[in-house]
């Protein structure tokens, strides 16, 4: 065997896993019948070739494919003449080539499948290498903690997308999904994303979108958690949508309680109090029976942290699909060991855009609850505003959507000195004097009001804001589309 042998075949043994004649099979098909094309856009990328001859050809190709022209051996070589391989290889001979090899039946899929298996081996060894490299020159717990996410990260985004960097891209697909968006809207009502089941908060918002952050935010007792899980029953169950749900705050018993009182329209206090009558109990057990089957996935986990919540959406996404993500509530998340030495603001820095990378990594909307300030209270109006959100100024920066729930008639019963705060309709009111003129006020006031919630739309970075009124129906914790007072 000769020198020059030896060396062609240790170099052939060394090379990371390829198939030179599997890219030149499936160009050259594509060339042979241009709608071939078809079947491989929105699987094969130009990065997944091995040879950057090869890559350069393919994206030629879809220029030109989708303009409409036809893609030839002359059509492509006036596109790439000016490329750095016009210089170094006869293009129309070697593009004529590939054609006169193609096989007119030739499986185009089969040739991606090995083109893009080959890829994935590939960028495997290339993040398995800089793992090695990164953790072997770790030099504190901290260092070794981002090496396993930028590797968690990489990986992940490997195994959804089929590449470990989609960052640079020019604007062809970007504009196709707004175009698809566009067309969606029109024969859906105007809804782009995941239904909020609320037609005046859908005609609003279009739907909760994919990457976006949510902000529902309110004081205690308005209902903000309500208000999140029936979001999360209606987008499992209009919509059709699987849902995750990380609860730092209740545990997995008490939010199925919680959506058993509302899907079957009991009072919550009786299904604690064993007080149901026997057509109540036999919604329970239907209502039950229609839940158990619902795409509703539910991590009761307390004192997580953003970056433990992270790995687990991902887990949640690669197992059951997810399609939206309810985290109840931002406050009770904690950030990394440094930020969590410093001081509470930089550390719900570090969360908020912890759950916005999440909402874009997952490509999944991120409803987030979160806690309002005190300030609130001290206000005459107690309609909140955005600088009310607690340590706000980065959650309002990192959020693309900023809801805030808002329920009058609470604050009228607490003015008034009601026995019972917010329990709907059947509340009485019996602390109120007779020549007490504010009362009187507050007392007819609160006629109008009893029952509803309104919500604030502060931000909305694709839309209007503005405010939404629906219907809050205490003893079940349930919301529904606005009807006035005694209409429910």
């Amino acid at each position: 065997m000769v020198e020059g042998q030896t060396a062609e075949i240790t170099e052939l043994q060394t090379a990371p896993p390829h198939s030179v004649e599997a890219e030149q099979a499936m160009l050259g098909a594509i060339l042979y019948d241009n709608q071939r094309l078809d079947d491989l856009q929105g699987r094969v990328q130009p990065d997944h070739f091995y040879v950057p001859f090869h890559a350069d050809v393919f994206r030629t190709m879809e220029r030109i494919i989708n303009k409409g022209f036809e893609a030839s051996p002359l059509t492509l070589r006036e596109q790439m003449k000016q490329s750095d391989y016009a210089s170094e290889v006869d293009l129309f001979q070697h593009l004529t080539q590939m054609l006169e090899n193609a096989q007119y039946n030739q499986d185009v899929m089969a040739l991606s499948e090995i083109i893009i298996t080959h890829f994935l081996q590939r960028q495997l060894m290339v993040i398995g290498g800089d793992m090695q490299r990164k953790a072997a020159t770790a030099v504190d717990n901290e260092g070794t903690h981002e090496t396993l996410e930028k590797a968690s990260t990489e990986l992940f985004t490997l195994a959804e997308t089929g590449s470990s960097n989609t960052t640079i891209q020019t604007l062809g697909n970007p504009l196709k999904i707004v175009i698809e968006r566009a067309e969606a809207a029109k024969h859906q009502n105007g809804i782009t994303g995941v239904s909020s089941g609320f037609m005046d908060l859908d005609d609003k918002l279009g739907g909760f979108h994919n990457s976006d952050l949510v902000i529902l935010a309110a004081r205690p007792s308005m209902g903000k958690t309500a208000m999140a899980l029936n979001l999360a029953y209606n987008a499992c169950q209009k919509a059709q949508t699987p849902v995750g749900v990380f609860s730092l705050e209740m545990s997995a018993d008490q939010l199925a309680a919680r959506f058993l009182c509302s899907a079957a329209n009991i009072d919550s206090n009786k299904l604690m109090n064993g007080q149901l009558q026997e057509d109540e109990f036999g919604r329970i057990v239907a209502a039950s029976n229609m839940l158990a089957d619902l795409p509703l996935y539910v991590d009761d986990t307390p004192g997580l942290s953003i970056t433990a919540l992270r790995a687990r959406a991902r887990r949640m996404k690669r197992q059951y699909n997810i399609g939206m993500l309810l985290v109840d509530y931002l406050q009770l998340l904690h950030g990394s060991s440094r930020s969590s030495s410093e001081n509470r603001v930089q550390e719900i820095s570090e969360i908020s855009m912890g759950l916005k990378s999440i909402a874009r990594e997952l490509n999944v909307p991120v409803i987030a609850l979160s806690q309002l300030s005190r300030a609130v209270e001290n206000r005459e109006n107690k309609r909140p505003q955005l600088s009310d959100l607690r340590e706000s100024g980065s959650i309002e920066q990192d959020a693309d959507v900023v809801l805030f729930l808002f329920r009058e008639d609470y604050y009228l019963e607490k003015q008034l000195g009601a026995v019972e705060v917010g329990t709907g309709e059947d509340t009485m009111v019996e602390n109120a004097s007779d020549g007490d003129k504010d009362m009187i006020r507050i007392q007819e006031r609160l006629k109008h009001v009893r029952g509803k919630a309104e919500v604030l739309i502060s931000k909305n970075r694709k839309g209007a804001t503005g405010a939404i009124a629906l219907s809050f129906h205490g003893p079940t914790t349930t919301f529904h589309n606005y009807a006035p007072p005694g209409q429910y």
